[in-house]
């Protein structure tokens, strides 16, 4: 065993499994819904009144709204709600990432169209240093990686004192997750968690001995009494989105409104049939059928096409984008955050932070039978790409450093 079982956990995962807090606000109970006689259109209806309804209980009139906006689903319809209860003038966006991403330059389209501020903030040229990160892990909790959320320091002097409204929950509750062959048994349903939520992979985790029985000990399962329709939205719900993207997402020192985590609105939502969640199908028909104009406007869940668009379309890029990877071409519109592995070797401010907290890190013996000199020497040199591994172990040490206890 090289790494703590709980260490490894974290590297694979991304995140720390025993996480206390509890944020997602489940509904008490998830039967199937009853739509005998209900037409498509009612359901619409229905939908669209507990949405708002979630917006109204979260709105504060007289507070500068402020939307951090994807190329995705979610944040476009909290931004398509936000704009029925008060003035394009009251709500700022921000987005963060790499220009030439889906991410990046949607948004800026649905901005446009909506008639909202959008400060776009390029990642590839912000320094962080290493005081916003110790700020940043106090912010998340210590739970996860870090270079994956928004640049904390930017965010608050331009947007501190406004709501923040996330779509936090937007794709888990509206079947993103509902794709392929279901799971059968609650172990089946573990081992694929497990397996498609992994950030590492490949060689280094070989490195990872013991992770994977702490993370099956540590997995919250739900219990028949949640009345979940599936095992993968109900780990999901429990696990990832409680212990990671909710942390991550949702940093402290900001007032937050999210109005997917409602628990009306997830009972209802969730309790639609496996056919209307998968890949989101329903969800996306009814954004279309509320605001077609702002629909209309490519996604980045749709390989950068509108919902719209023919389905073949979408495919032919995916497959495209995947035969130019394999070639060597590295700008992935799919990917909007900075190439750590390649930040590494090309960024000497990044390279000097990052080794000297690796350096520090060694110093608490958490390991044995790991020579961390000689997986960076690998990395910089090309010979294997460890980057996956190191930004792990670098965000494990800022953690240490804001005061994470294992």
């Amino acid at each position: 065993m090289i790494f703590p079982p709980k260490i490894a956990s974290f590297l694979e995962l991304g995140y720390f499994l025993d996480y206390p807090r509890s944020t997602v606000k489940l509904p008490p109970n998830i039967k199937p819904l009853d739509q005998a006689g209900v037409s498509e259109n009612e359901l619409f209806q229905r939908i669209r009144q507990q949405f708002f309804q979630a917006v109204e209980e979260l709105f504060q009139p007289g507070r500068t709204h402020v939307v951090p906006l994807s190329g995705g689903l979610d944040s476009r319809a909290v931004l398509g709600a936000l704009l029925e209860f008060t003035e394009a003038s009251h709500i700022k966006t921000y987005t963060y990432g790499l220009p030439g991403s889906f991410d990046f330059e949607i948004a800026a389209r649905v901005a446009k169209h909506a008639g909202v501020q959008n400060v776009r903030i390029p990642l590839q040229s912000y320094l962080y240093t290493l005081e916003e990160l110790v700020e940043t892990s106090q912010a998340m909790d210590h739970q996860s990686l870090l270079f994956f959320h928004a640049p904390l320091y930017r965010v608050r002097a331009e947007f501190g004192d406004g709501l923040h409204w996330s779509g936090f929950l937007g794709e888990a509750i509206t079947g993103d997750h509902i794709r392929g062959e279901l799971a059968k048994s609650m172990g089946e349903g573990v081992e694929k968690f497990l397996d498609f939520n992994r950030f590492l992979k490949g060689n280094d985790a070989a490195f990872l001995v013991g992770g994977r029985d702490y993370s099956r000990q540590h997995l919250e399962l739900p219990s028949s009494e949640q009345g979940f329709l599936t095992f993968e939205e109900g780990l999901d719900l429990l696990n990832r989105q409680n212990k990671y993207i909710a942390p991550h997402v949702l940093l402290k020192g900001f007032d937050h409104a999210a109005p997917f985590n409602n628990s009306a609105l997830m009972a209802l939502l969730l309790s639609l049939t496996e056919e209307q969640k998968r890949e989101q199908a329903l969800f996306k028909k009814f954004l279309q059928w509320w605001q077609p104009a702002l629909f209309s406007i490519p996604v980045k869940n749709n390989q950068g096409f509108p919902l719209s668009a023919p389905s073949w379309k979408p495919k032919f890029r995916k497959r495209w984008l995947g035969v130019k990877k394999r070639v060597g071409f590295k700008n992935d519109p799919n990917i909007n955050y900075f190439n750590f592995s390649s930040k590494l070797i090309h960024s000497g401010y990044c390279r000097q932070m990052v080794w000297s907290q690796l350096k520090e890190l060694s110093l608490r013996n958490l390991w044995s039978d790991f020579d961390i000199a000689s997986i960076w020497k690998a990395h910089l040199n090309k010979h294997r790409d460890h980057g996956k591994l190191i930004q792990g172990l670098f965000s494990l040490e800022i953690h240490f450093k804001a005061g994470k206890k294992l």
